[in-house]
């Protein structure tokens, strides 16, 4: 590829809408210990491995799929760590109805899903934005959440087929052809399963269709190339599986809400403000 290459690391993102507060961590390494002085709604836009232990409970391996919803009560000690980590979203200061609850993550929620992937477009996109903008997705958020506070999710049917192991076999096999052409029923065929209800049991797993994946997958390494400091987007397009730079270049600006360019240019920004 093209253009001499910089690393920039990407900067964590804060926003805050009233008594909300939200943060988008990049993708790093961490290891973390806290107790939580609040309530914190947590979402892995993707997979996880490492250690954690919550409420003074054993330190355990844990492997989190992607698009997972997660929640820590008041009060509760946490810790976790992992040598890659992923990108994620923590947004704190809402309100749940009833007992505080216990503690979960790795949950599946298409709805959640689909309101934190905007709430990050929002953060991403840099854009001058009323706080009713933010607040749609914030409280979409907090709503499945209190759904999920209530009443234990249904996790019978098609999501039983798509096993820790199997998804774990998917996402590999999605990462290592991101580059290239990839279908659905291919990806069913590794599974030995129908394309529709291959199809069904991943969004019910990994809380996003097959195709809204691959697409996400193929946005998180364009942004990761682009941290890189590589500076040709065409090289950047078919390193990732988009026909052209202009094919990149609307994708962005459809799921992040900004262009590559733009991008670059904030992280460059950020880089400049945070030696």
């Amino acid at each position: 590829m093209k253009g001499a290459a910089t690393m920039v690391r990407e900067p964590i993102r804060r926003v805050t809408v009233g008594r909300w507060s939200a943060e988008l961590l990049p993708r790093q390494p961490y290891e973390a210990q806290y107790v939580a002085d609040r309530p914190i709604l947590g979402f892995a836009f993707e997979s996880q491995a490492g250690a954690h232990a919550y409420a003074s409970d054993r330190i355990r391996p844990f492997r989190a799929r992607p698009n997972g919803l997660a929640y820590v009560p008041k009060g509760c000690d946490v810790f976790s760590r992992s040598s890659a980590g992923g990108e994620y979203l923590i947004l704190r200061g809402f309100e749940l109805k009833g007992p505080s609850g216990v503690p979960f993550s790795d949950r599946s929620d298409s709805a959640a899903a689909a309101a934190a992937h905007a709430l990050r477009r929002l953060v991403l996109s840099h854009a001058p934005c009323d706080s009713l903008s933010y607040e749609a997705p914030i409280i979409a958020l907090v709503e499945r959440l209190q759904s999920h506070m209530d009443q234990e999710p249904d996790r019978r049917g098609a999501a039983d087929s798509m096993t820790a192991a199997r998804l774990k076999r998917i996402e590999e096999m999605i990462e290592a052809r991101l580059g290239g052409a990839l279908t659905v029923q291919e990806l069913a065929d590794e599974l030995g399963l129908s394309t529709g209800f291959f199809a069904r049991a991943f969004k019910a797993a990994a809380g996003r269709s097959p195709h809204a994946y691959i697409l996400d997958r193929r946005l998180a390494r364009a942004r990761a190339l682009l941290a890189s400091g590589i500076k040709d987007l065409c090289a950047i397009a078919l390193a990732t599986g988009f026909s052209s730079h202009a094919h990149l270049t609307t994708a962005f600006r459809q799921r992040l809400g900004i262009s590559p360019s733009a991008y670059r240019r904030g992280l460059a920004a950020a880089a400049v403000g945070h030696p």
